[in-house]
């Protein structure tokens, strides 16, 4: 994920994809019904020096001119650039200053290598490339290839058939899932289909302000391991005025994080990808809304908090501010802290687990995924281009740069890339942990996304019971899985 404005991108993003993903199930391809488009079971050409995703990261790389990248898709891919290479359209969202500079450089690179396909960078904007990708492949004027700036519309696709599963290309084109850390392998690997590359994914983990810590007497050299440290830290750095209005909050977990997170460190989780089913309304499920709970009543309720939360405006917020004393961090946030907050004085740690949950427990909350589109005009030729991208070197540089989490394990463990981002350190090291959830890997995830805050706001302002309240959601989505099956007869 790219680092401009991050936290009000990512949100932005999930609002926008939410809207578009949950729509596009009307869009007509016959998703699960019709085969996915044979690939070549010849090797793809391979441009010269690239190396294979997965293959082990020997050197940095060396940065090249940015590219010019048109600020509009064209209608149609051309069948060769005038060198007489093949040309590959490849769309992506990267109209923030340092994602294009980034990708400009790697596709100039590819293109100075390869001998037989020419990649074009064309940027669509964050606003609408989901909904103009799935047009264009509806409509059968598919790009070549597909970078997203997160991984929530990838899932929907696959079950749309908007994309193309790369099984046979995983021999030719070097593609090891030993390579790739669990949790990453899990988010582009399921229904037993390979489905995309991930250039990086994201998750929070947990950062404290020391100085507000330490006026309250605190030792801030300690983060606080589990729920109870939590809560306790939170209920004495909480302050309110003669009114109850806040002043200052500890920690709120609807403000800060996601549900999803927060529910992963009560030993709770939403869906099982091994046997493709919901688990809503378990008891670590209820749990974690029955902390919720608990926060409602310390800070005097939602509305209390919204009150606090509308004074902090643009790309200032209650933890930049020095007004709220413990959040859930991205990767992607400290290399942006000395321009957004240069007097912040915070640590970063695991996330506190509750009892009998093991320390180092998270949520995987995104990613930039590569993908092939059905319909592809050259498909070979996509994959030869996606592949290189996806592979360490431009993996290691992106990520070097953009300060996120690499998928491939000798990426991240390279000593070119702990080096050059030392801020990342906590981040790789809770990843060593193993005990990361995955996100849902269902076509009705969205759907489940939008009801899921809807049930913990009913919770939060007292109109249902933790348990009634994922009870309800539970026959939602269940309501919605027939639903989609009836749609979709052969999934």
């Amino acid at each position: 994920m790219a680092s401009r404005s991050s936290a009000s991108r990512r949100l932005s993003r999930r609002a926008l994809v939410t809207t578009l993903v949950v729509g596009s199930a009307s869009v007509a391809i016959a998703a699960c019904s019709s085969p996915a488009p044979a690939a070549s079971t010849a090797a793809p050409p391979q441009p010269t020096a690239a190396k294979p995703a997965g293959s082990a990261a020997t050197a940095a790389p060396t940065a090249a001119k940015p590219a010019t990248a048109p600020t509009t898709a064209p209608a149609q891919q051309a069948a060769a650039s005038s060198a007489g290479k093949v040309e590959v359209d490849f769309w992506n969202p990267a109209n923030d200053k340092l994602g294009k500079k980034i990708i400009g450089e790697l596709v100039d690179e590819y293109n100075k290598q390869s001998t037989k396909v020419s990649a074009k960078d064309t940027i669509v904007p964050d606003d609408s490339h989901y909904a103009k990708y799935v047009t264009a492949i509806a409509s059968g004027q598919a790009p070549g290839g597909i970078m997203t700036y997160d991984y929530t519309p990838i899932v929907d696709w696959a079950s749309q058939g908007f994309i193309v599963p790369l099984d046979s290309y995983q021999t030719s084109n070097g593609i090891k899932e030993t390579d790739y850390f669990p949790i990453a392998w899990q988010m582009i690997d399921f229904h037993g289909h390979l489905w995309g590359f991930l250039q990086e994914f994201d998750f929070d983990i947990l950062a404290w302000n020391k100085s507000l810590l330490q006026k309250a007497g605190v030792d801030a050299a300690t983060p606080p391991k589990t729920t109870d440290d939590v809560d306790k830290l939170a209920a004495q750095l909480t302050q309110k005025d003669s009114t109850g209005g806040l002043k200052q909050i500890g920690f709120c977990p609807w403000i800060t994080g996601s549900t999803l997170m927060w529910t992963a460190i009560w030993g709770g989780s939403f869906y099982d990808a091994s046997s493709d089913k919901w688990t809503i309304a378990t008891d670590n499920n209820v749990k974690a809304l029955e902390w919720y709970q608990s926060y409602a009543k310390l800070l005097g309720g939602p509305d209390k908090v919204t009150s606090f939360t509308k004074l902090f405006t643009g790309d200032q917020t209650p933890f930049y501010s020095e007004q709220l004393a413990m959040e859930a961090m991205g990767e992607y946030i400290p290399i942006t802290l000395p321009d957004l907050a240069p007097k912040l004085q915070y640590g970063v740690a695991y996330l506190p687990t509750a009892p009998g949950i093991p320390y180092g427990t998270g949520q995987t909350d995104g990613g930039n995924v590569f993908v092939l589109p059905k319909g592809a005009p050259h498909p070979d030729e996509s994959m030869d281009f996606l592949s290189w991208m996806a592979g360490p070197k431009a993996v290691l540089q992106w990520n070097v740069e953009e300060n996120n989490v690499p998928p491939v394990q000798a990426v991240a463990f390279d000593d070119n890339f702990i080096k050059q981002v030392p801020l990342m350190k906590t981040w790789i090291d809770m990843l060593k942990e193993g005990h990361m959830v995955p996100p849902a890997t269902s076509p009705v995830t969205p759907y489940f996304s939008d009801q899921l805050n809807t049930a913990r706001d009913e919770v939060t302002y007292g109109k249902q019971s933790p348990k009634n309240a994922l009870t309800d959601l539970a026959k939602k989505v269940d309501a919605q899985i027939q639903q989609f099956h009836a749609s979709h007869p052969n999934c």
